[in-house]
């Protein structure tokens, strides 16, 4: 029980850091185009302005704030719980752990005890709330019918809200053989090595019992040691020796969710603006560098299924909880001004935007210079997609709502440009950096058309990817099948899921016109070491 309090103490102290993230790299432009954004940290979007939780918890109908750890929002203004508990309906409270919160204005329990239904005060372990007004039992009560959710400490499950799925899913694997990857003898797989042997370099820096990822299906560094070394044997270019490698040391396997084997693939790419160091002229749009006391709390560290989930925010001195960041608009109106974190200003916030939608950026400066933007963290609040935005308020028509149409609506329209994207709260900072190319979040440079942004929760970086989807061919309307063996080296705030990927194409305007159009349904078959002890079951 000590234990169980202790980490709703934590929870509780970070609950309020848990409205939501905004974007890391790897998200692609389709989704800023036409996905629904669902927190980083697991959450499932708001249906009317409501926070989504930062794991796994179900964001709010109207208004309501989403649970920090697992909980399920309120429908009307109630507030998520620590840890796996409910809010109420009407301006509850959610419990500290497990609890549900009240009503109509009780207040939850503190360990998985039941609100109650009108005013009462929670259980204190695992009791049942009084109907009106009165005081929960002590111990080992039963949930109340006022929205019950399985208390954490002893309480029993009453039935759940259906308005509030469960966003929990699982990785299946399936063993086969490389006859059945579609398109394996065909493959151009030596343009692979390089990337995974990138990968390689992370994981030598590793012990040899630590793990790989945060997901089961990872293993311990030594597990990937002999395919390392391997992989460095490859000639370059060689395709067949190449094929030959990854036949030997890996074992290939059929991914599948609750759904089924079918899920997401989109793309991503490297943003390119115009800029200048010193802001002057045409120059006038800043991009932020981190801020000083900017933190970023990893919630495996407190919670045993935070499942390599993280949140972004400050602390505040006077509370010492830690809290988001000001929004975007705040931002724009001045509220980071004294700090100075300008490190470059550039002509368009079209093309802030997009920069931060993908986590990256290549900059051409006024003296004829250039330099990279690199993702340094972001505010910690809810990431709201403007081509979903624009397709709510009637903006944009079926068809319209790629990296390419939303561009060509603010050319249409540029006196709402901020009126627009201040309607996205999420906030990235970045970096500067000289040499080229986008790095991902395993801290590799990614490979154009070889590296992948995947959910970390069920996959680990380094993990060889077998991806058979359709992708926009360049400058033509047409959508063509495309089978490529990809490296999983990045992560996306909208890059949730056992079967989601999203391909990083490159920094020229190829790979910007491919990456703004492409979203589509994909199939994933992961390769996995042979020494690796690898169950079908999540």
């Amino acid at each position: 029980m000590t234990s169980l309090r202790a980490r709703a103490g934590l929870v509780v102290a970070l609950a309020a850091a848990a409205c939501g993230d905004s974007r890391a790299p790897g998200v692609s432009a389709s989704q800023i185009a036409g996905e629904p954004a669902p927190g980083e940290e697991g959450g499932t979007a708001a249906a009317e302005g409501g926070t989504a939780g930062p794991v796994g918890g179900t964001g709010a109908s109207v208004g309501g704030t989403g649970a920090a750890v697992g909980g399920t929002a309120g429908p009307v203004r109630g507030t998520g719980a620590a840890v796996g508990g409910t809010a109420g309906p009407v301006g509850g409270t959610g419990a500290a752990v497990g609890g549900t919160g009240a009503a109509v204005g009780g207040t939850g329990a503190a360990v998985g005890g039941t609100g109650a239904a009108v005013g009462g005060t929670g259980a204190a372990v695992g009791g049942t709330a009084a109907a009106e007004g009165g005081t929960a039992a002590a111990e080992g009560g039963t949930a109340a019918a006022v929205g019950g959710t399985a208390a954490a400490v002893g309480g029993t499950a009453a039935c759940p809200d259906p308005a509030f799925p469960a966003v929990r899913d699982e990785l299946r694997l399936a063993e086969v053989s490389w006859d059945d990857l579609p398109g394996w003898p065909d493959g151009t797989l030596a343009g692979a090595v390089p990337a995974f042997l990138a990968s390689c370099a992370r994981l030598a820096r590793l012990a040899d019992h630590e793990h790989i990822g945060v997901g089961p299906h990872g293993g311990r560094a030594r597990d990937w040691r002999r395919a390392c070394a391997a992989a460095a044997r490859v000639p370059a270019g060689d395709h067949a020796a190449a094929r030959a490698f990854f036949e030997r040391e890996f074992r290939p396997y059929a991914a599948s969710s609750k759904d089924g084997p079918v899920g997401k693939l989109t793309g991503y790419y490297v943003a390119s603006l115009r800029g200048s160091r010193t802001r002057h002229g045409r120059y006038q749009v800043p991009i932020h560098g981190r801020p000083r006391d900017l933190v970023s709390v990893d919630l495996t560290q407190f919670v045993d299924d935070a499942r390599g989930r993280r949140l972004w925010g400050r602390l505040d001195p006077r509370t010492g909880a830690v809290v988001p960041y000001p929004t975007r608009q705040a931002i724009r109106e001045g509220a980071l001004d004294r700090e100075r974190l300008e490190i470059l200003w550039v002509d368009s916030k079209v093309d802030a935007l997009f920069a931060e939608i993908e986590g990256s950026g290549r900059v051409t400066l006024d003296d004829g210079g250039e330099v990279w933007l690199e993702f340094d963290g972001k505010n910690g609040r809810t990431y709201k997609g403007v081509g979903k935005l624009l397709r709510e308020l009637g903006e944009l028509q079926p068809g319209e709502g790629t990296m390419q149409g939303i561009r060509a609506w603010f050319e249409r329209n540029p006196d709402r440009v901020d009126e627009i994207i201040d309607q996205n709260p999420s906030k990235v900072f970045f970096k500067l950096r000289d040499a080229p190319g986008a790095t991902g979040s395993q801290g590799v440079v990614l490979t154009p058309r070889r590296s992948m942004a995947i959910d970390r929760a069920y996959i680990a970086h380094s993990t060889p990817i077998w991806v058979e989807t359709r992708a926009p061919l360049a400058g033509r309307a047409d959508v063509v099948p495309w089978r490529q063996l990809l490296v999983a080296q990045d992560t996306g705030g909208g890059i949730l899921g056992p079967i989601r990927g999203d391909i990083y194409w490159g920094d020229d305007d190829v790979a910007e016109d491919i990456a703004g159009r492409m979203g589509g349904p994909g199939r994933f078959w992961l390769l996995l070491p042979r020494g690796l002890r690898v169950s079908s079951a999540p």
